[in-house]
């Protein structure tokens, strides 16, 4: 995912969501954040250790800009339609994903940080990735 972002022009970082915890200076914005959170569900009747699994992933996207201009609303625009455009086909290198796409948007939130103010938004996305029990790192459809 933080791959992905790192192509999109306008985004200067994609971090995880920890970096949170650490302070950011004013060169590090335009930035994207990323969470994912997953549920597993195991298909019935295999043996243990080779028991398909569906992993319903849910992907945060925070977008990130500083709020030094007329129009933050507009820059931010601008940036999450860049992120939404570089997600129109996840191809991420892992093989097939099912069930992509974009769940929806969060209203634009602003806050006070070390280095000024920044405007944010959350995209959320969600998708499917078939993995077995025993190999929870490796694609089925790879």
């Amino acid at each position: 995912m933080k791959t992905r972002l790192t192509a999109v022009p306008a985004i200067k970082g994609a971090h995880n969501l920890s970096r949170l915890n650490r302070q950011f200076q004013s060169h590090n914005f335009p930035c994207a954040l990323v969470n994912v959170d997953e549920t597993v569900t195991l298909s019935p009747g295999s043996f243990p250790g080779e028991q398909p699994q569906t992993r319903t992933c849910k992907i945060d996207i925070q977008v990130i800009a500083l709020d030094e201009n007329d129009d933050p609303e507009g820059v931010l625009d601008a940036l999450t339609v860049d992120v939404e455009k570089a997600f129109v086909r996840p191809d991420f290198g892992i093989g097939r994903i099912s069930n992509w796409k974009l769940v929806g948007s969060g209203t634009a939130d602003s806050a006070k940080i070390e280095c000024g103010d920044i405007i944010s938004q959350l995209l959320t996305y969600t998708a499917d990735i078939w993995t077995l029990d025993a190999e929870p790192d490796r694609n089925l459809h790879a």
